[in-house]
């Protein structure tokens, strides 16, 4: 006698295998070229150290306190710089940080008020 655990599984993966050549042929979505979760602990990638060149001046921004406030801090530098939120979770973690560099006076100077603004302590260069 075929046990039901193994042919209910059996049929559920025949299924899986059916829609998925269905999407293929109907939608032309390759289902291997997918990522539908991302690995943690050794196997993933290292982050990069983020930090915007914008090549319009000789100015550099750096974090040197995040203040008490630090969600506030990451969420204006995602706003300013365009950081998805591990960046600017690791810019605030590891300060002092410089994040941004070659900008001009102006941006500069907005930026440090910015950041100011929401209790952040800003050193520019």
């Amino acid at each position: 006698m075929i046990d039901k655990t193994f042919l209910f599984w059996a049929i559920v993966l025949m299924l899986i295998f059916i829609v998925r050549d269905y999407i293929k042929k109907h939608y032309d979505i390759d289902m291997d070229s997918i990522q539908l979760f991302k690995p943690k602990g050794s196997m993933a990638k290292e982050k990069e150290h983020p930090v915007i060149n914008k090549g319009t001046g000789h100015h550099s921004i750096t974090l040197v306190d995040a203040g008490r406030n630090s969600a506030t801090v990451m969420a204006t530098i995602r706003q300013i710089t365009g950081f998805d939120y591990d960046s600017a979770k690791l810019i605030v973690s590891s300060t002092p940080y410089t994040f941004m560099t070659s900008i001009s006076d102006k941006e500069a100077a907005l930026t440090k008020k910015a950041l100011e603004f929401v209790g952040a302590k800003i050193e520019i260069a």
